[in-house]
């Protein structure tokens, strides 16, 4: 994969922790995010960092524990980035099956990973 579009190696240069970048460190915090006024953790941060960069927006470090995780949640329904669509064409011809299309960001990043743990790869 060239490390221009792939979506694993976007990941490792990106200095989120590799956790949160695939989903494993999910915030499940059941109040209304309206009502987390505080502060977003240094994780939150990074990873919200990074999904600006994916999708060239700015990145604003005033926003609240609440106010970053709807942002989060509305890159992860955004449909998936060419990186990703790239790198699951190219996991799937490895694994031997149909590229999927049509997936949200977060469906990606899920497949993804899955796809990573199939071919047992160090990323991921």
């Amino acid at each position: 994969m060239e490390p221009a579009w792939c979506f694993l190696c976007r990941i490792e240069r990106s200095g989120a922790d590799p956790r949160t970048a695939w989903g494993l460190n999910a915030w499940d915090d059941e109040r209304d995010p309206e009502d987390r006024r505080g502060p977003m953790s240094l994780s939150q941060a990074s990873y919200l960092r990074f999904l600006c960069e994916e999708f060239e927006e700015t990145f604003d470090p005033s926003l609240t524990d609440g106010e970053s995780a709807i942002v989060v949640e509305s890159f992860l329904d955004e449909p998936m980035t060419d990186s990703q669509a790239r790198t699951l064409f190219f996991l799937s011809q490895i694994v031997g099956t149909e590229a999927d299309t049509g997936l949200t960001y977060g469906q990606a990043r899920t497949k993804i990973r899955s796809m990573v743990a199939i071919r047992n790869l160090k990323s991921a």
